[in-house]
């Protein structure tokens, strides 16, 4: 059985590489999900020698060659001349800790503000400035220059995807967001369904009346706003009486296979994607359709940050419904606000390994306290 922990690299670099390998091999833990390339974040830090907290706009933790066109990835400022990722590779080069790459694609609010042609546009035309669409060939061609140059380092086991695909299924990701309006889950996914060029060209080629469904979007989102549509309206029923905007829904789908596809002609190590951001079952509010975009994929990983092993282990049943033919692995929260205690760490293991899990990956190295880390070492104890 396989264990992972989540990492930023200032937190292995502050702490030093040598230092973090021996607490892992204490843990148990023989791999470490590298964030390579990531969003805007705060991160509290709880047992960080260096810094309490870091900030960091949208950044590569690495060096970029001159290999981009349109947009490329920025280095973090922190970082300055160095390249982290590199740094971590050669320290680890020689360890029993295999390494994977964290790699985060159309989550950029830095590109976004730089290029908001190339954003997610609402059915209002709005740019969403936290998230690049994937149906733009420039941002296709980054995500896979990304994932090229990632992958030519040849120091990655695994090569980890998360947000290369429509967002998070709602029209809100930034970080200071203000919402005053109750639009439910409905009308968060119809404000972010994307209306850009690309992504009305590809419907329209699929014999989708365009207009018309982004005036029902539009509609719909301002009845909501207004009261006159129920917040709790399911989406799934709601879409059943709209079949344009289910059509235009379902395009985004053979978008994503393409990419997906095309990233897995240039990752030679195992490709892996995170699921459930969302529930499991609402992947589809991504663009993804599981059980085919399974096919250029090694296995996906579950994110199941519960409170109970119970509930861990039915978002690992979801998907194994939907996508039996493909591995799954799981990530947990061993810390607030999912768990309290050691027990429930255990439990949640417990549950998620009976469950099938090939693999168990823990968030986060650095934002844990010291005692979640002695909880997750008691917890695999009997699995390493």
């Amino acid at each position: 059985m396989d264990f992972a922990l989540w990492m930023y690299p200032w937190d292995v670099l502050d702490e030093g590489v040598t230092t973090v390998v021996e607490r892992l091999d204490d843990i148990g833990i023989t791999e470490v999900n590298l964030a390579t390339n990531y969003h805007t974040v705060q991160a509290f830090l709880p047992h960080n020698p260096v810094r309490k907290t870091f900030f960091a706009q949208a950044s590569s933790y690495f060096q970029p060659d001159a290999g981009y066109v349109d947009l490329k990835p920025t280095p973090n400022e922190t970082m300055g001349e160095n390249d982290w990722v590199r740094e971590i590779a050669d320290g680890l080069e020689g360890t029993q800790i295999a390494l994977t790459s964290w790699t985060v694609g159309c989550h950029n609010s830095r590109l976004g503000l730089q290029h908001p042609e190339m954003t997610i546009r609402t059915p209002f035309n709005d740019s969403l400035a936290f998230g690049l669409c994937p149906s733009n060939p420039a941002v296709q061609q980054y995500l896979l220059d990304v994932l090229e140059e990632l992958s030519a380092r040849e120091a990655f086991d695994r090569i980890e995807l998360e947000s290369f695909d429509y967002m998070y299924g709602t029209g809100f990701g930034w970080h200071h967001q203000k919402i005053h309006a109750r639009l439910g889950t409905l009308g968060e996914f119809l404000f972010g369904l994307c209306f850009c060029d690309h992504c009305r060209e590809n419907a329209a080629n699929k014999g989708v009346d365009v207009d018309h469904a982004g005036r029902v979007c539009r509609e719909t989102v301002l009845q909501l706003v207004e009261g006159r549509l129920p917040s709790t309206i399911d989406p799934y029923s709601w879409l059943a009486t709209h079949p344009e905007v289910d059509k235009y829904v379902n395009a985004r789908t053979s978008v994503l296979m393409t990419l997906f596809s095309d990233c897995r002609e240039i990752v030679d190590a195992e490709m892996g994607y995170y699921l459930g951001l969302l529930d499991v079952e609402d992947a589809w509010m991504h663009g993804a359709d599981l059980k085919r975009l399974a096919e250029p994929l090694d296995y996906y990983t579950v994110i199941a940050y519960e409170s109970s092993g119970s509930a861990a282990a039915a978002r690992l049943r979801v998907a194994d419904s939907l996508t039996p033919d493909i591995s799954l692995h799981v990530g947990l929260l061993p810390g607030h606000p999912a768990v309290d205690d050691a027990a429930s760490v255990s439990e949640l293991v417990d549950a998620v390994v009976d469950a099938g899990a090939e693999r168990v990956s823990f968030y986060n190295y650095g934002l844990l306290p010291e005692r979640n880390l002695d909880w997750i070492r008691e917890a695999i104890r009997e699995y390493v």
